[in-house]
């Protein structure tokens, strides 16, 4: 069977170097391959227009596609979809990845152009998909399968449950993609943490699955079981990254790399052991972190690490499920702030369910007093954080349609453009995508708060966004966005 795998084109449909190519497809692509299938790969990130992208998988001559996106970018997925339909109406196009998980029947009935949805983890189900096609007998036996039958009913199968272990999977078909024409600009991370700005070749790996935490607003915390690759299959994959793809700097995909602490020292010990020298960062939970951890994280190339921290109060950080208090933060940050890092990041997230005026306020003040502890790896931080995203599965998504934040006739897959995108704190990333507000509370309300009581507290290119709302507001009344 001839397989071709396509990352999808970003949401603006251009052509985008600097990204990080996430594992998920390369490893679908091994499992495939080690079957005994024929598999290619076109870069939709890279090539950006959908036309060109259906041209490039025309030109494979596959007899099934395969695709995901992440949720920002979906809509560019479905005009991918369509022309790969247009090129190829006899493939067998399937779909996969976390938002076709949680919107699987809904695809099937917006876009007609697809034939079936992976539900889940992806490499058992795909590859028994494989071994059905291209008769298309059997597949109400695959666990984990969403489909169009051949009287264009869709039949649910039963769900799959999460591999027990992931040591068996093989190496990641890195070669499949055009990973040397990927970048991320290091903004003062450097090599190996050492400072001054750059290009590093850059890509994604897992060394975990799944997460335990049921944060409100995370599709990602939907697979609790967690699974522990080998520390040495981890490391190999990055020294052959290194070595046979020039690549420099590698971000662990991990939902919390410090889930399991005996894990990630052994992650560390074995990169040092063997003198692989990469850059690397990470995202944890900002809370009873360990000082000799993270030194040994430090010395083994670690530059950056993430935090979800989300808000600076304990009544919101409870209503969200984040399970961790404000003084935990402020003694992990204590830590943290001694170790040097190059680059601390606090996500932070304003407007989420029991969000007040008041908790706005005591949350950034709570922000700014970590800036002293981490000294400057603040640099690209702030104390001003993003409004909330609503995303498919999420229990976010059942409060915002309770509150009235999404349509009546709403869908995950058909068009959709987010109606307060004129408002400067609205990202043009996440323009498809929903943002949740409470009644009581209003989305407006808060970025006229935040100009007002917290301007100084903004880094440029936000001050630069609010200054620019008034034209972007005229650019939604005139329909030019």
């Amino acid at each position: 069977m001839r397989v071709c795998l396509v990352s999808s084109p970003r949401f603006n449909c251009r052509p985008l170097a600097n990204s990080l190519v996430p594992p998920g497809l390369a490893i679908i692509g091994a499992v495939a391959r080690d079957a005994g299938h024929s598999v290619v790969g076109v870069d939709g990130v890279l090539i950006g227009n959908p036309s060109e992208v259906a041209s490039r998988v025309a030109a494979a001559g596959p007899e099934v596609v395969g695709l995901n996106t992440p949720t920002t970018d979906r809509l560019a997925c479905f005009k991918t979809i369509r022309q790969i339909r247009n090129t190829l109406p006899d493939a067998f196009i399937v779909v996969g990845g976390s938002h076709f998980t949680h919107s699987a029947v809904d695809a099937l009935e917006s876009i007609p152009q697809i034939d079936a949805v992976v539900v889940g983890e992806g490499e058992v189900t795909f590859l028994e998909l494989l071994e059905h096609l291209p008769e298309r007998d059997g597949l109400g036996d695959i666990k984990g399968l969403v489909y169009r039958d051949s009287h264009g009913q869709i039949v649910l199968n039963s769900p799959r449950q999460p591999m027990p272990q992931i040591n068996h999977l093989p190496m990641p078909a890195w070669d499949i993609f055009q990973i040397d024409k990927y970048s991320f600009h290091s903004h003062g991370v450097g090599k190996l943490g050492q400072g001054g700005p750059g290009a590093d070749v850059a890509i994604g790996v897992m060394t975990t699955r799944g997460c335990p935490q049921s944060c409100v607003f995370c599709a990602n915390s939907l697979n609790k079981k967690m699974r522990y690759l080998d520390p040495a299959l981890a490391v190999d994959q990055l020294v052959l990254l290194q070595k046979c793809y020039g690549v420099t700097a590698v971000n662990i995909y991990d939902d919390d790399f410090l889930t399991n602490r005996k894990h990630a020292a052994a992650f560390c010990e074995e990169l040092l052991k063997r003198n692989c020298r990469i850059t690397w960062w990470c995202g944890a939970r900002p809370w009873n972190l360990e000082m000799e951890l993270l030194k040994l994280m430090k010395r083994a190339g670690c530059a950056s690490i993430s935090f979800g921290l989300e808000n600076g109060t304990n009544e919101v950080l409870k209503a969200i499920r984040k399970n961790f208090t404000v003084e935990q933060v402020y003694e992990a940050m204590e830590i943290v702030g001694q170790i040097n890092f190059a680059k601390v990041n606090l996500f932070l997230i304003l407007g989420l369910p029991g969000e007040t005026i008041e908790t706005i306020d005591r949350s950034a003040r709570f922000v700014r007093s970590l800036r002293p502890l981490l000294g400057g790896a603040w640099q690209q931080s702030t104390s001003i954080g993003q409004l909330p995203l609503i995303y498919p599965g999420t229990q976010l998504e059942a409060i915002g349609r309770a509150e009235g934040c999404l349509p009546v006739n709403f869908s995950w897959n058909r068009p959709f453009f987010e109606p307060s995108r004129h408002l400067p704190l609205v990202n043009r990333q996440y323009l498809t995508v929903p943002h949740f507000q409470s009644r009581s509370l209003p989305l407006s309300r808060i970025c006229q708060h935040l100009r007002e009581n917290w301007w100084q507290d903004m880094r440029r290119g936000r001050r630069r966004r609010f200054r620019m709302a008034p034209l972007r507001r005229l650019e939604v009344v005139l329909g030019l966005e």
